[in-house]
């Protein structure tokens, strides 16, 4: 079983239904950004029941209200995904700029009604080659 650190939650069942940011926003700290990428897992934890995520977007900010926001990576879900189905939507590496201390994501859905999304970030992952 995996251990999620609470304060690296993006989104904790959230209704997605057109183009919404996630629900909590992270604070990396007064120097901001990583000097590698971070992980970003996002499921699909209640079905949709029309419609689908299309697009997965990581953002970053030097202040807490996104003002001039950062477009880091923009993930394109496959149209083959099934989401009427619990389901893993999204997992990626994203750097993020230096200097930038605040994280969020962006969903965009076409169509959507009745998916919830779950989504964390890590730096610490561990990948077999």
């Amino acid at each position: 079983m995996a251990r999620i650190d609470a304060q690296l939650l993006l989104s904790e069942n959230q209704a997605v239904t057109g183009t919404d940011a996630n629900s909590s926003v992270i604070d990396l700290g007064s120097t901001g950004g990583f000097m590698h990428p971070l992980y970003f897992d996002v499921k699909l934890t209640t079905p949709m029941t029309s419609g689908k995520i299309t697009k997965v977007k990581v953002q970053s900010a030097a202040t807490e209200g996104f003002d001039s926001p950062a477009d880091e990576v923009e993930v394109s879900v496959p149209d083959s995904l099934i989401q009427t189905r619990a389901c893993t939507v999204a997992q990626f590496f994203s750097p993020i700029k230096y200097g930038n201390r605040y994280i969020r994501l962006v969903y965009t859905a076409s169509e959507a009604v009745g998916g919830k999304v779950f989504a964390y970030m890590t730096d610490g992952i561990q990948v077999t080659l």
